[in-house]
């Protein structure tokens, strides 16, 4: 889910304890957010899902392209208030931030 390459190139003016800040506030955030975004997508609360789904967006854009892209995806739905795959978009970013966060525990060890 992450290439390792563009995440250290990504980061690599950062002291190493700034990555790890990074890294363990999203370890720690990501959770919560999905479970707001999931609550959003049920109730189709489309300020939301946009609010929401820019907000994480911003949070991976320099972790991973695929997860961004989904998210994107999720912002522009709510923006245009159309439920057309909201549910299989919101299923498939749940899916791919949790390869993410697998992979930001690997790579985490790198920073210690």
């Amino acid at each position: 889910m992450i290439n390792k390459e563009s995440f250290r190139d990504n980061f690599r003016y950062y002291d190493k304890s700034i990555v790890l800040q990074v890294i363990d506030i999203f370890l720690d955030e990501y959770p919560d957010r999905l479970i707001e975004l999931e609550k959003n997508v049920s109730e189709l609360d489309y300020p939301a899902i946009d609010n929401n789904a820019h907000s994480f967006k911003g949070a991976v854009a320099y972790m991973s392209p695929l997860v961004a892209e989904l998210a994107r995806k999720l912002e522009f739905m709510g923006k245009e208030q159309s439920n057309g795959g909201i549910i299989e978009t919101f299923e498939e970013l749940r899916s791919v931030t949790r390869l993410l966060a697998n992979d930001l525990k690997d790579i985490r060890t790198e920073y210690l």
